[in-house]
Parts: C-alpha cells; sequence; structure tokens
C-alpha cells in the first residue's frame, strides 16, 4: 500500500491510499481515524477482486484542513478524485462516524453509485452522549472550549496507546476504553495486529496536531443536527445498513432510525458489536459488488 497526496482546485492537499485491484471501492473511515484504517480490511481486498481507496477527511492524517458546514463538504474532493484517479462508477464502505459522510455523497450522486454500505453509523441528529457509554458527552460537544479539552485528551490517549498499546489498556484510561466495546468486539482487541492497526490508524488522524482536533471536534458537532440531505433522492437498491445488535459505541437503534427516513436494505446482526463488517468479509464482497 502506497500513500499518494493530490492538490485540489483551492490548493489544499487531498491524501489517499489503495488496496487491491479491480471494481473500485471508496472508504469512508471512521471519526478520529484516517485513511490508514483500509489496512484493517486487508483479508477484503486479498480476497477479492476490489480495489479499496482510503481518504484522509480534511484536517485527518495527510490531507488538508477544511471547515465543515454541512455533511455534503466533502463531496467536491471526492468527485476531484474519482475523476484524477479515471473512476466512472465506484461503490462506497463506511465504518461508524464515516456514515454520514457516505450518505450525503450517495444522495447528492446516487448516478457515481453502484452500492452503499453504511456500517456502525450513527443517526443524524446523534445523541452523543450514548456513544462509548459517555454520559456527558452531549454537553461537552455542545461546548466548544470544553470539547477541545475533551478532544485533546483523546488524542494524547490515542498517542500514548499507539506508542505502548499494552502499556494502555493495563492503565486505567485502557480499562475504560475497554469497557465501552462489546465482548464480541473485544475479541478483535485481544488480536494484537489488528489493535496495531487500528492504533496506527488513529495516531495518523492526529498526525498534524490541531487541525486534525478540530475535524474530530466539527464532526462531532455536525452530528449532533439534523440530516439537512435530500435522503428522498436515494433509489431503491443502493443502500445497504448494517450494525450489530450489541453495538456500545453506537448503538443498533441508530440503524433502524436510518432506515425509517431513507430507503435501504437493512440486517442487524445478532450477538455482534461495532466491529461487525469484519466479520463478514465474503457476506461484504457481495454487498458491494451486487445489483
Amino acid at each position: 500500500m502506497s500513500t499518494k497526496i493530490i492538490s485540489l482546485p483551492d490548493k489544499r492537499k487531498l491524501s489517499y491510499c489503495t488496496l487491491g485491484e479491480g471494481h473500485p471501492v471508496i472508504y469512508f473511515h471512521g471519526t478520529a481515524s484516517s485513511r490508514l484504517e483500509v489496512l484493517l480490511l486487508k483479508e477484503l481486498s486479498n480476497k477479492t477482486n476490489l480495489q479499496i481507496i482510503g481518504i484522509d477527511r480534511p484536517g485527518y492524517g495527510l490531507s488538508t484542513y477544511k471547515p465543515r458546514k454541512n455533511l455534503q463538504y466533502f463531496n467536491d474532493d471526492i468527485n476531484f478524485l474519482i475523476h484524477h484517479l479515471g473512476i466512472k462508477q465506484f461503490s462506497i464502505l463506511s465504518w461508524s462516524g464515516g456514515g454520514p459522510f457516505a450518505l450525503a455523497y450517495l444522495s447528492f450522486h446516487p448516478e457515481n453509485i453502484k452500492k452503499t454500505v453504511l456500517v456502525s453509523s450513527p443517526a443524524l441528529p446523534f445523541d452523543v452522549s450514548t456513544a462509548h457509554n459517555v454520559p456527558f458527552a452531549r454537553y461537552v460537544m455542545k461546548l466548544p472550549f470544553f470539547g477541545w479539552i475533551a478532544i485533546n485528551q483523546l488524542r494524547r490517549s490515542v498517542l500514548k496507546a499507539n506508542s505502548n498499546i499494552q502499556a494502555f489498556l493495563n492503565s486505567r484510561q485502557g480499562k475504560q476504553m475497554l469497557r465501552a466495546y462489546s465482548q464480541e468486539d473485544l475479541k478483535f482487541f485481544a488480536d494484537k495486529n489488528w489493535l496495531n492497526l487500528m492504533y496506527n490508524s488513529m495516531a495518523e488522524a492526529f498526525y498534524q496536531g490541531k487541525p486534525g482536533v478540530k475535524a474530530v471536534l466539527a464532526e462531532h458537532q455536525l452530528f449532533m443536527k439534523p440530516w439537512g440531505l435530500p435522503l428522498n433522492q436515494v433509489p431503491a437498491g443502493k443502500l445497504v445498513v448494517w450494525h450489530g445488535s450489541e453495538d456500545l459505541t453506537c448503538p443498533v437503534n441508530n440503524a433502524y432510525l436510518i432506515s425509517d427516513v431513507v430507503c435501504s436494505d437493512l440486517e442487524v446482526f445478532h450477538g455482534k458489536g461495532h466491529c461487525v463488517m469484519f466479520d463478514n468479509i465474503e457476506k461484504l464482497t457481495y454487498a458491494l459488488t451486487s445489483d
């Protein structure tokens, strides 16, 4: 896998990387993550005829920061990249906080999309107090000063974990973090290689320092607002919504709320958590490529 950087018309930089070859899949990483999240999908790229393209949203990784005024702010960057790569039609895969931005693209450009799969996505307006079992988050994120302090603390925790994961997991912060995941999710955390890849991707989100913190805070604040999207323009058969019934990071009621407002095929995986897509690689391949 190699990282590439292109210059956008407004002189910003956009960073992306690719895994595999074949039908293109644009990957929308989670909030407080980066393009490197696609490395968690090595099995998908190795076993299938898919090219997975991970992109740093503005402020994350190596992409220049840009204010997030609405969910569709990222659409022009995607269109510039697919034109640059010569891609005519592609699928979308999103995980967690990448879901609202993936749905924003599908809402405005359904003609470019073969299939969009939203996995463990929040529904908007999202009650952030339910995320990671942190009740006070609702108040923190509504107050930018305290939100900034909270995200800075997150950044320090992520960088600490990335430098010595086992020591972090044994710490008070690490144990608190683990309590925010279901028993099914903890199976992935027991895989040191998987865990290293995840924290490398999260640490990369804060590569630029303050821009990464601003990006995380801005996304949480957008998630607390209504969709503001032409969801009625999403054609039947274009959207698949996946969620684990035991997701503690983003509770399963979010999947039902999304399906209530946009035409989609909903599948809830009994007993699974936030990491449900990594347990269902073959089924995911079909979901991304079927007509």
